[in-house]
């Protein structure tokens, strides 16, 4: 049996707020490390030049991750001044949480970072991340460790033809990823629609028609799900591993409504 030790840890990072006259320098500056797909605590402690915490109580504190190309700030959280338990004041820390959503719009690359002092007058003042007057430190943001959110499919092209009027074409559905509970969920968008749809699979590499086969979604009673003049957002489930998928709709008589568009994702 292979036995593996993972840290639950949050990055510590000291910020200096008074002057500095050469004494206990510090020769180090650590690197934030942050990962894709996870959330990130980091926690700051606020020091003097003779690494004293500092009473921060009434203090609100801004971080800024900054992209090292553009100079422009990617990123701003306001700092949460955490309680030590003292009865007097709150000694040195505050934290935030980098969150997979905020990681979403962001390359992985290396980017810059800064902690500011918030007054009540909306001014900023400066804190530093070592002893010799550097405001800024360092990010890597990684990729790679954890899995990512992907794009839903955006099936928006459906041609005449198939087991209904319109079709579309073959969606990949990822069999390969997929285990025997694989879960498909597709939103789909109407205009004034009134008529079916249906869900189709095949197991085959390069299908034919034949090789397509009707699904059931979860809660339906057949494979074919009905709209009456529908203009909205229906969500649909189903589950199984395919090679393919696909989905066809058909209007009832006289209607001229429309599926706009069917979101997939697996």
């Amino acid at each position: 049996m292979q036995t593996v030790s993972r840290y639950l840890l949050s990055q510590l990072v000291i910020a200096y707020v008074s002057g500095y006259h050469g004494r206990n320098s510090n020769v180090y500056d650590r690197r934030i490390t942050l990962h894709r797909g996870v959330s990130n605590p980091l926690t700051f402690t606020f020091k003097n030049e003779d690494q004293k915490a500092q009473d921060i109580t009434s203090k609100t504190y801004e971080f800024n991750m900054i992209d090292s190309e553009s100079k422009k700030a990617v990123l701003t959280k306001t700092l949460t001044i955490l309680d030590d338990g003292s009865t007097v004041s709150t000694k040195g820390d505050a934290s935030t949480t980098i969150t997979e959503g905020d990681l979403l719009p962001l390359d992985a690359k290396f980017y810059n970072f800064a902690v500011r002092e918030v007054n009540a007058d909306g001014s900023r003042e400066i804190t530093y991340s070592d002893t010799g007057y550097a405001a800024a430190g360092t990010i890597e943001l990684l990729d790679g460790a954890y899995p990512e959110f992907l794009s839903s499919t955006n099936v928006s092209t459906f041609t005449t033809g198939g087991p209904l009027a319109y079709v579309s074409g073959n969606i990949d559905a990822r069999p390969g990823i997929n285990n025997n509970k694989a879960l498909h969920t597709i939103a789909v968008y109407t205009k004034n629609f009134s008529g079916t749809l249906r869900a189709q699979a095949t197991m085959s590499a390069s299908p034919s028609d034949a090789d397509f086969f009707d699904i059931t979604m979860q809660d339906a009673a057949s494979a074919t799900n009905t709209f009456s003049d529908s203009t909205t957002v229906s969500n649909f489930n189903f589950t199984g591993v395919y090679h393919s998928v696909r989905f066809a709709w058909g209007n009832d008589t006289d209607n001229t409504g429309v599926i706009d568009k069917i979101l997939y994702r697996q």
